[in-house]
Formats: structure tokens, sequence, C-alpha cells
């Protein structure tokens, strides 16, 4: 098995918390700004972009099963904060995986509800309000362990995509984009291309029309695939169909499908090999289920405990590219699914 490679390896865990904690008030602020995308690519087919130049490698296909916590860890931590993503990459995190909510005034955060009640001590809808009155929420007060709430009045805040990008220059970054608007695509392409990113950051989005518009806009940046282009990967996959081109280079499948029954398999898991697509499964959380996944050979695991996927990944001799802290240094809860 590989190792993170490049500019995706992930940092010794103790030397991240202390490099960038002291950032931490400051970076959920920076980069809030959005302005017109600078992007002058051509509209072109949908199925047409996002693949690396030729002879490059998927970035998230790296020789082993990415550790990547959900939202920034959301089983020990209160979700997307910079509090959890410094903290997961702590514990062998190697993905920074964000919710995509968009303000009032056009600014992407960090956020998974449309609504406020359920992790802060705001209330209403996120889309109602301006950055500057989302900024001063507590973004820990929701979260709770054995019936305490463990991380209130720590100073935790809503981030903006914008600042995490910023803080985590040299990570893999998944975006998990919740509006089905044009305008949150449009901002989140300027936010990438003015940074770089395209090479290391994958957004999924559940529009069709997004998909279309992201690759006109960023063709460079990987995204979701269209409802045909899904449609399409599993006649081929169904039929063997080894003709079958495809652009979509992240695939993200649940592992049990609505029947109970495994969706991520031995041969699913060929196919998608077969096309160099990263097959990231989420969200698992049970260390029998995690070993399952990966002896299958799974590019990536979206789970709320990297604590108990780091210890078994080096349970089982992969190497993760850097020590972990130990699970006991971490405040466990065990909160609701929330994809």
């Amino acid at each position: 098995m590989g190792v993170l490679s490049g500019r995706w390896r992930r940092t010794a865990g103790a030397m991240v918390v202390v490099a960038l904690t002291a950032s931490s008030c400051s970076s959920s602020t920076a980069g809030s700004t959005v302005t017109q995308s600078k992007s002058n690519a051509s509209a072109g087919s949908v199925a047409a972009t996002g693949r690396p130049a030729a002879g490059e490698p998927n970035p998230f296909r790296i020789g082993r099963p990415l550790i990547i916590p959900h939202g920034g860890g959301d089983g020990l931590f209160p979700e997307d904060t910079l509090y959890a993503y410094l903290h997961s990459i702590a514990l062998g995190g190697d993905v920074v995986d964000v919710d995509v909510e968009m303000t009032a005034d056009g600014v992407p955060i960090a956020f998974h509800d449309s609504t406020l009640q359920r992790t802060t001590n705001g209330s209403g809808n996120v889309e109602s309000k301006t950055y500057a009155a989302l900024a001063v929420l507590d973004a820990g007060w929701g979260f709770t362990k054995d019936g305490t709430h463990p991380f209130r009045d720590m100073g935790l805040r809503i981030p903006t995509v914008a600042s995490l990008l910023d803080a985590f220059p040299h990570m893999l970054v998944t975006l998990d984009v919740k509006p089905l608007s044009t305008d949150v695509v449009e901002a989140l392409c300027t936010i990438i291309d003015s940074r770089h990113r395209a090479s290391d950051v994958y957004v999924g989005v559940d529009g069709s029309d997004q998909v279309a518009l992201f690759r006109k806009l960023c063709p460079d940046v990987q995204t979701s695939g269209t409802d045909a282009e899904r449609r399409a990967m599993r006649i081929a996959r169904d039929t063997n169909d080894s003709t079958f081109v495809t652009h979509q280079l992240v695939s993200q499948p649940q592992y049990l499908g609505p029947d109970g029954k495994p969706r991520v398999t031995a041969a699913s898991l060929a196919f998608s090999h077969g096309h160099d697509i990263a097959v990231l499964t989420y969200v698992i959380d049970e260390p029998t289920v995690m070993r399952t996944l990966i002896n299958l050979g799974v590019d990536g695991i979206y789970t709320r405990r990297p604590d108990v996927l780091h210890a078994l990944e080096v349970q089982m001799g992969l190497d993760t590219g850097g020590d972990a802290a130990s699970p006991s240094d971490v405040t466990e809860s065990t909160p609701a699914h929330h994809r």
C-alpha cells in the first residue's frame, strides 16, 4: 500500500494543531468576499471536463483508504468547525470534509443544516442571515456528550469555505453542497479558482444543472456525476462494457442500499478502478464494516470516528502518513446521522 504523496501529505497531528490553533479566530472570516469568477473556459459538454491531465494520478486514490472525518469527525467534535478539522487531522484524518450552505450576502460557509437551531445558539434560516450575523454564533452549542455540552462558550464559530481552504492549503477537500442554487456554484468556483485548488478539491452537488454550470465555470474541478451519468455508469458496470468512458473521477456510494445489500462490492470496485474512479463510501463507524471495506480496496471512508478508522488501518499494517493522537485524548459522542 502507498502513502500520501506530494502536496496531499497529512502533517503529523500535533504539529497541525499547534500551527493552526493560533489562527482559528481570524481564519473564520478570512476570504469571505465573493467576486465574479475569472474563469474563461468555454461551455462544452458536461461530460467533457474534470479529468486530471494525462499521466497525472487521481488524487483521491492513494493506495489505501483515505480517512475522511465526516464534517470534521462529528462523532467527536462540533461539526464543520475549524476546531473539528484540526483535531480530526490530529487523529489521522486525510481529508477536510465540508458541508456547504450559503448566507444572505453570498458567502459559502461550512454548515450542514438550512436552519441554525440544531448546532448553534441561533435560530432561523441560514440563507436569511448575513455572514456577519452568523459569525458571532456559538458553533459548539449543540454538541452533546452524556447529557452535557462540553464545547459551549469555547469560541467556536462558523467558518467560511474560503477560510478553510486557506487554513488547509495542502489537504484534500470534499465539499458537500446543500443549496440547489446556481449562486452557490458561482461563488465556490470563484473561491476555488482564486486559490488554485482545482486539483485537490472534490465538489458534490445534487442538481444536474449545478454540475453542468460547475464544469462550465471550473472545468478542472472534479464534481459528482449527473443523474444521466450515474445511470450510464450502472448500465456499463452491469453489462461489463469495456468501451465505457467517464469524466466522473469520484463516486460516493452508500455501503448499503435501500434493500440492505452492499452497493460496494469487489466487482463494482474493479469496474470503478478500471476507469480510475475513486470510490468513497459513507458514513461508516463500525470497525467490522471498516475492515470489510479496507479489504475490498475502497479508496476512502467517511466516518464520524476517524480515531477508530486510523487505529484499524495501523493495526492492519497500512502506512497512514504520520502519527495520530491517542483516541483517549478527545471527547466522544454519538450524534444522529446527518448527511
